[in-house]
């Protein structure tokens, strides 16, 4: 009887996915809505597109009902790192514009009281902003309070590695766009429509967009491939040197295989233009796009994710940053930081792009 019963259950299974694969396959296909829309592929992923939003997903099919589940990153904030041979003293910290466009947002160094990121009237502008610290603080904690946030947590702590003085920090922002969503799939006067509170989403039988249908499968594939990615290459302008390339389109042909480390800079320099004995300490790259010199950052992985109730704290009344200075120096001592920056003309550290 038992046998029997493990038979039926598999062919029960068997033909729920069956039917789930075949949903996904009448259903896939681009939906558009005025100047947005959504991707549905039979992969069970989608896209959903519009006016400066890009969000991936996974989704489900029930009767004619398609859940939609978008993909948010694990946490608020990253921390990459590296040893940079011009900094003799303390650290430096880079943020990226989020942090003072999306915030509030503050940091807290060991014990200290949690200060705010910017002052409440900074003026902003930039693409990044660096601060530099005549000290080693052990830990970091990243705060946001944004009540839209999705994140479980608004708080993350990372222990930071002694083998590192230069830091790139990230915060990455939630959009309403990625909250879970559902939609029904209705047939209208011969059309397949989906219905969600984003508005009625109309499937295109006949009409394709092959250039942005490219860009976004380029763009899935890369996002997959940079889910558990643990080390990062950037020119000395903060442009990626790895992943896709938003300008061009396509995947970038970057391959570290392809350049030398030069150890007393602590640069990888392409193997065309190396020259042993060489001194690239001060060696930059000429423009934004350009990849000959590339500098190598590593995750720092969070230790802690926790809440931060605002209601319970005081937050330091003196911001990281303020209008009369956009690099600022953080004083533990009366001396002056001993830190040569790289030159470099442009302010920036997103990855995908120069300006705002």
């Amino acid at each position: 009887m038992k046998k029997y019963f493990l038979i039926i259950l598999i062919i029960l299974t068997n033909t729920v996915f069956a039917q789930q694969n075949l949903m996904s396959k009448i259903t896939s296909g681009r939906y558009t809505h005025s100047s947005g829309g959504i991707y549905i592929y039979d992969d069970g992923t989608f896209v959903l597109f519009g006016y400066a939003t890009l969000v991936l997903g996974n989704y489900t099919i029930k009767n004619n009902q398609i859940n939609f589940t978008p993909t948010i990153p694990k946490q608020a904030f990253t921390v990459l790192g590296r040893r940079n041979m011009h900094i003799k003293k303390g650290i430096q910290l880079t943020f990226n514009s989020d942090f003072i466009n999306d915030g509030p947002t503050y940091i807290k160094f060991d014990n200290d009281s949690l200060i705010p990121i910017a002052c409440d009237n900074f003026s902003g502008g930039d693409a990044y902003y660096t601060a530099n610290l005549d000290y080693y603080p052990i830990t970091i904690s990243l705060v946001q309070n944004r009540s839209s946030n999705l994140y479980q947590f608004n708080t993350n702590i990372f222990n930071l590695d002694s083998n590192y003085n230069e830091y790139l920090l990230f915060y990455q922002k939630t959009i309403i766009e990625q909250k879970p969503f559902s939609a029904s799939l209705v047939t209208e006067k011969g059309e397949m429509i989906l219905e969600s509170h984003w508005g009625k989403f109309v499937k295109q039988i006949n009409e394709r967009d092959e250039e942005w249908e490219k860009f976004l499968i380029n763009f899935k594939k890369q996002q997959e491939l940079n889910k558990n990615t643990a080390v990062f290459y950037f020119n000395d302008q903060f442009k990626s040197a790895n992943g896709f390339n938003q300008l061009s389109e396509e995947f970038s042909i970057f391959d570290i295989n392809n350049y030398v480390l030069d150890d007393a800079s602590n640069k990888f320099i392409r193997k065309d233009i190396y020259r042993k004995g060489k001194d690239y300490s001060n060696a930059v790259v000429s423009e934004y796009h350009e990849e000959s010199i590339i500098l190598k950052f590593e995750n720092v992985e969070v230790s802690k994710k926790t809440e931060t109730n605002f209601n319970e704290i005081v937050i330091g009344s003196n911001a990281l940053f303020v209008n009369d200075k956009k690099n600022n120096n953080i004083k533990q001592q009366e001396e002056a930081v001993e830190i040569q920056e790289e030159p470099a003309e442009t302010n920036m550290l997103e990855i995908t792009k120069k300006k705002k």
